[in-house]
């Protein structure tokens, strides 16, 4: 299918919506994968004060993906060339949201980043993620991981 929509970064004021969008798509397709304290360690992240202070100081870009004026996606970067964040709503899924996402993020990398975001791209992708990232191309990048109710495999994806 042939979709088109938006991909930029984020102003200040989408922040917020921009986290909701992540805590619902997480709700709808990944919490029931995890135990409470997993789906508490996620909700505490992404409505931590000092993320969001990040954001604001430019270290946790957040790209958002939009239908018209709606958001339909989420991707987030930190700490250089790491994705910490691909969420698509459902309706939406499967349309290459999540691929332009990622393709932004790292063609941002590869322009205005520097050190390794020239040459890797890394994840923890969840279970529910892991499929996607592998026909992205990423790879596996260690053993699985659980981490304060969290699940994930660290997986890269070289440049």
């Amino acid at each position: 299918m042939n979709y088109r929509f938006q991909v930029r970064f984020i102003e200040r004021d989408e922040f917020r919506p921009a986290m909701q969008l992540c805590w619902r798509v997480f709700c709808q397709f990944e919490s029931g994968l995890f135990s409470k304290e997993g789906a508490v360690s996620f909700s505490k992240f992404i409505n931590d004060e000092t993320l969001y202070k990040a954001f604001l100081n430019g270290g946790f870009p957040v790209a958002a993906a939009f239908d018209g004026d709606a958001m339909i996606g989420v991707a987030a970067l930190r700490s250089g060339p790491h994705l910490s964040l691909l969420f698509v709503e459902g309706c939406y899924q499967h349309m290459g949201v999540g691929t332009a996402l990622v393709q932004y993020c790292q063609e941002w990398l590869v322009t205005r980043h520097t050190g390794l975001g020239s040459k890797r791209l890394t994840v923890n992708a969840s279970p529910t993620g892991e499929p996607f990232y592998r026909w992205f191309g990423f790879t596996d990048d260690g053993p699985s991981v659980s981490k304060d109710g969290i699940y994930y495999k660290p997986m890269v994806y070289y440049l």
